[in-house]
């Protein structure tokens, strides 16, 4: 399996607000103007869809050659009390989503608190919840949040605790350059990832990691996945979203 370039819808939001690009345009947007092959879609992006959108959207995106692959939710799920119950309700309305889209994967962002006991009990709630989303075929990714999760070793030993096939990572530029240790980060969340958040610009000084830095990284310890471009800066998204993805492409033929 090679490198699957693509796009994280987010980086477009700026535009999608301004109504300046329907959602339903996004994908031919992705491969027609970025050469991207596939989306990454943003929980908040399907709110109020129904299931007939659900399928109207997957038919936009497999026509435009750019599908849909997995559904990410930036909110930060708590587990506890009443929260449980809301947590795994949202995991399991996102899964019924991932599932119309055709999507592989949802990706979500659970907090781990540093307790040991606390974790264990949201480990649990996790594990239970996995035999839904396996159902669908579908794997879940966990994202780097606040807590356990910020840092790559507790990150992995929470997976390897929940178990199972369909259960990984999803690792982000962000949250890496976070550690103080951007590529080895990287480095040791790869082989768990399902699939890989390339945000830029991102950092600063020599804590930055160029878009290049973070691919050869990952490429350096065995990973053959999707990277999605996630443009995060205040700028036109389009003009640099298509300049990082020719950069790429370069990069990835020169390294043929």
């Amino acid at each position: 399996m090679s490198i699957l370039l693509t796009l994280a819808m987010q980086s477009m939001n700026s535009l999608i607000e301004k109504g300046e690009v329907q959602i339903e345009d996004v994908p031919s947007t992705s491969s027609e103007k970025l050469d991207l092959r596939g989306i990454v879609v943003d929980a908040d992006h399907l709110a109020g869809w129904s299931l007939d959108v659900y399928d109207k959207f997957r038919n936009f995106a497999d026509k435009a050659n750019s599908p849909c692959l997995l559904v990410r939710d930036n909110t930060v799920l708590e587990f506890g009390d009443q929260k449980s119950e809301d947590s795994v309700e949202r995991i399991r309305r996102l899964s019924v989503a991932a599932n119309r889209l055709g999507c592989n994967a949802i990706a979500i962002t659970p907090h781990f608190p540093d307790d040991e006991q606390r974790a264990a009990h949201i480990i649990e709630q996790l594990r239970s919840t996995m035999q839904y989303v396996e159902r669908l075929e579908l794997n879940l990714l966990l994202q780097p949040s606040e807590g356990l999760t910020s840092k790559p070793d507790p990150h992995i030993d929470i997976i390897k605790q929940v178990g199972g096939f369909r259960i990984g990572a999803l690792p982000t530029f962000s949250a890496a350059i976070a550690t103080g240790d951007g590529i080895g980060a990287l480095q040791k969340l790869a082989p768990y990832a399902g699939a890989i958040i390339a945000d830029f610009p991102t950092g600063r000084g020599k804590k930055a990691i160029s878009l290049e830095d973070g691919l050869q990284a990952v490429i350096d310890v065995g990973y053959s996945n999707t990277i999605a471009l996630n443009y995060t800066g205040s700028g036109s998204p389009i003009p640099q979203l298509s300049k990082a993805s020719k950069a790429l492409y370069a990069y990835l033929e020169a390294g043929d």
